[in-house]
């Protein structure tokens, strides 16, 4: 046997040990992807000495995500997830919803239902208009 031939079977071993290990483990999720990317962030800015207590918060993030994935309690970790979600969707759909308030500044206003808090689009420049909620049903006057 020559050296890669031995390098080649040397590597299979450390893969089928490492693939053993993995095993039955939950892996990595949109959260845990996250909180690597947080945790980048944190020690990044915590090379700056005024800031040194960010880089072991930053360390401390990067070990909960290795201990969410090498986790094999998946109900729990599943739980974490869905709670990440219902934030992340929360803040997103807000985000979303300024973007596209600034984009049609000039050509529709936006205005909320009183019942249900649903936001509808209607065009500028029609003076007053009964507006009826999609959702609800419900009409108001308003000035556009």
């Amino acid at each position: 046997m020559n050296f890669f031939q031995r390098l080649q079977a040397a590597m299979q071993r450390l893969f089928m040990k490492i693939q053993h290990f993995t095993a039955g483990r939950y892996g990595t999720d949109k959260l845990t992807v996250f909180l690597l990317i947080l945790a980048v962030v944190f020690t990044f800015l915590g090379n700056f000495r005024v800031l040194r207590l960010m880089y072991f918060i930053g360390i401390g993030i990067m070990l909960f995500a290795l201990y969410r994935t090498l986790s094999r309690n998946y109900e729990k970790r599943y739980k974490e997830l869905n709670r990440y979600l219902v934030m992340h969707n929360f803040f997103a759909g807000k985000f979303k919803l300024l973007k596209n308030k600034y984009r049609d500044r000039k050509t529709h206003k936006y205005f909320k239902c009183k019942e249900c808090k649903t936001v509808m689009r209607v065009p500028k420049g029609r003076g007053k208009i009964e507006i009826t909620c999609p959702k609800c049903r419900a009409k108001v006057i308003k000035k556009t």
